[in-house]
């Protein structure tokens, strides 16, 4: 294997960790979602009653519940951000490494964050103490909608370091990982004999 194809593999690889490290953090957060964006096709307004006979809150509580089990985490939401961000400096790819690191923490925290507000109702709670409880189209949801109010503080204790990382990690990035120049091939003077000598002696 030559080095342009050793290089080809690196950049592949790289790329394929950023992307189970984005599906990681953004997966489960992204089902949530589609439970969410089901209930509104359906017409299913927010409420305790099932949503025509299915107790979609039951997979919006198990989305979520798995969602917060890595994002409310936040050296684990970091440390998986920052493997996101070395593997797309791996592929050579400085803007999207600083971009990575700035704006996967936050989008990994928003995104839970909007469905469960977009989700709540008149006489369903959240609260940062876990107080109280809501009920949404037949099931109960727990802490997995009480994480939702803490969210902001955590967004808040983070983003300073995020962004400071993240401008450091792209000026890296450009002056480290840019792609290697192409080699030029020296002209060797004595190979091609001057037309004007020729045929003297």
């Amino acid at each position: 294997m030559d080095e342009d194809e050793s290089d080809g593999v690196e950049r592949h690889t790289a790329r394929n960790i950023w992307a189970i490290c984005i599906a990681l953090v953004l997966g489960p957060a992204l089902m949530a979602w589609i439970v969410r964006l089901s209930a509104l096709g359906l017409q299913c307004a927010p409420g305790p009653d099932p949503c025509r006979g299915m107790t979609l809150g039951g997979g919006l509580r198990d989305a979520l519940g798995l969602t917060w089990e890595i994002n409310a985490n936040t050296a684990l939401l970091l440390a998986i951000a920052f493997i996101a961000t070395i593997a797309a400096l791996f592929a050579r790819r400085p803007l999207m490494a600083a971009l990575t690191f700035l704006l996967l923490p936050l989008v990994a925290l928003i995104l839970p964050m909007a469905v469960v507000f977009v989700s709540m109702y008149p006489g369903c709670t959240v609260s940062e103490s876990g107080i109280g409880s809501c009920t949404l189209w037949g099931a109960e949801m727990g802490m997995s909608f009480h994480t939702a109010a803490s969210v902001q503080w955590q967004i808040y204790g983070f983003v300073p370091y995020t962004f400071a990382v993240a401008l450091m990690l792209g000026v890296v990035g450009l002056f480290l990982m840019r792609p290697r120049p192409m080699g030029h091939a020296t002209a060797n003077p004595h190979r091609f004999p001057d037309s004007r000598f020729e045929g003297r002696d």
